[in-house]
């Protein structure tokens, strides 16, 4: 079997990115872990999304602007502006100087310009499914929730968002693509949608009869 290489002259050797670390149960034991999007790791090929082995030190270096992450085996190097904020923001670990670092590094989506009539979906490449977020106002101007949930099928996996009440119901269904993800599901309503590319790469949005390519950091009005 020829052995698998990976040479991302963007990152260095064993990077994780849209990482985090959380404390996870196992066995009756407690584990420090971190979680993220590899890159530039032997053994492991580009973008595959899941987590390391116990972690043993976490060290902050400010002058690389990353956290060092050390395991029994390897040191993994994640970028302070790479951190999956809302990930860690819910997490039991407190890195050191979290804070501080979230502080400077971190870009939360912008709803401020979000009307009561838009539904933004948030898109990633670093992210499972290519979802981010969903964001939405309910008719109290509250910021909406909703649930979502993989299928893995027999020839394409798909990604499912819902919500079903009186007052709104959202049913959005995506096959996912390597370049993207193509809609077999668009119901939400009288919302007007928007997507926005919170990821690294392009990123393109099917449909039966269209199709939209968004750039990194873009967002979109749809269809």
């Amino acid at each position: 079997m020829k052995k698998l290489e990976n040479n991302n002259k963007a990152y260095k050797k064993n990077t994780l990115r849209n990482w985090y670390v959380d404390t996870v149960e196992h066995n009756g034991k407690m584990y420090t872990m971190a979680f993220g999007v590899f890159f530039n790791r032997p053994g492991i090929r580009d973008y595959t999304n899941g987590h390391t082995s116990p972690v043993v030190k976490i060290m902050p270096d400010y002058e690389q602007k990353e956290y060092l992450i050390q395991t029994e085996r390897t040191l993994y190097h994640c970028s302070f502006d790479s951190c999956f904020f809302e990930h860690q923001n819910e997490s039991r670990y407190m890195l050191v100087d979290y804070e501080k670092i979230k502080k400077e590094y971190y870009k939360p989506i912008d709803i401020n310009t979000l009307s009561k009539n838009a539904m933004l979906l948030v898109l990633s490449d670093l992210c499972d499914y290519f979802f981010e977020n969903l964001v939405y106002f309910d008719s109290e101007g509250n910021q909406g929730n909703f649930s979502t949930f993989p299928h893995i099928g027999m020839f394409a996996d798909s990604f499912i968002i819902y919500k079903f009440e009186e007052k709104i119901a959202i049913d959005i269904r995506w096959y996912v693509q390597a370049d993207g993800i193509e809609f077999y599901s668009l119901d939400i309503g009288n919302k007007n949608l928007f997507i926005e590319n919170r990821g690294d790469k392009l990123l393109t949005v099917r449909n039966d009869y269209s199709e939209i390519i968004i750039k990194p950091k873009e967002r979109k009005s749809i269809f």
